[in-house]
């Protein structure tokens, strides 16, 4: 028997990296799965409990009908997996008002509606596990990014939020942090498959694990709070980062020459 034998899980923007992982793991780990996400998933999943719906996470309609529709199949959601957001590396003086309001519907309104779709249904059978994903962003400040981390940030203080005002009713909601991971998203800020290369050597001059995380890294870990493993473990965010968001290294470690060993 799995860990998540038995139950139902909703995963937001399950079509690549972190969120098609995941959709990997609950499935092996015995859920029922109903993936969503505004484009096809970029590998095609075969198994009898897995389904993907195309939905636009920001739109209002579009997350209700999705949920209650699994409802209406499944009778329950069991687990919700907030996975939908786009990256913005610009500095605050140059970014955008509509750039602004884009990033914080995608990453921040698409957590808000997805909870607020599934949270009545788990509050009348006082269970249910909400994750999501936010970033070491969500913990620290970062210089390149301000605006892509006031968004994760807001994700830390929803979830925290929703922790105490539900966990008497047997709610459990936390997120997970991931650092530099090696997905679609990462490669798709940089130009060209040898920038990625190069650019390894600054994202590791910041890491004190000196590598890249893989998806299946962050996988793990949201099934770990998905399951009944986690049930005491509530309002937490955990930063999957090889522990860059833990503290300053020291000097000689920042370095572009750094070997990069693991890759």
């Amino acid at each position: 028997m799995g860990r998540l034998a038995d139950k139902v899980a909703v995963v937001f923007g399950g079509a690549r990296g972190i969120g098609l992982a995941t959709v990997k793991e609950f499935l092996a780990e015995g859920a029922t799965v109903y993936a969503s996400d505004i484009r096809e998933p970029a590998e095609k999943l075969d198994h009898e409990n897995y389904s993907h719906s195309i939905v636009d996470a920001t739109d209002e309609n579009d997350v209700d009908t999705f949920v209650q529709d699994v409802l209406t199949r499944a009778g329950r959601i069991d687990v919700l997996f907030n996975n939908v957001g786009i990256h913005l590396g610009k500095p605050l003086a140059e970014t955008t008002l509509d750039e602004f309001n884009t990033i914080f519907a995608l990453n921040v309104r698409a957590a808000f509606l997805g909870t607020r779709a599934v949270l009545p249904g788990m509050i009348e059978r006082k269970s249910g596990s909400i994750i999501t994903t936010s970033s070491n962003g969500g913990v620290m400040g970062r210089p390149g990014d301000p605006v892509y981390n006031a968004t994760k940030h807001a994700l830390v203080g929803l979830t925290k939020s929703i922790a105490v005002a539900h966990a008497h009713q047997g709610i459990r909601a936390n997120t997970v942090n991931p650092g530099a991971i090696d997905t679609d998203m990462l490669r798709g800020t940089l130009a060209s498959p040898e920038e990625f290369e190069a650019k390894q050597h600054a994202l590791v001059a910041s890491t004190p694990a000196a590598r890249i995380g893989e998806a299946w890294e962050v996988a793990k870990a949201v099934v770990f709070l998905a399951s009944d493993e986690s049930r005491f473990i509530n309002g937490v965010l955990l930063p999957i980062d090889g522990a860059k968001a833990a503290g300053a290294m020291p000097n000689n470690r920042y370095s572009l020459d750094f070997d990069l060993g693991v890759k």
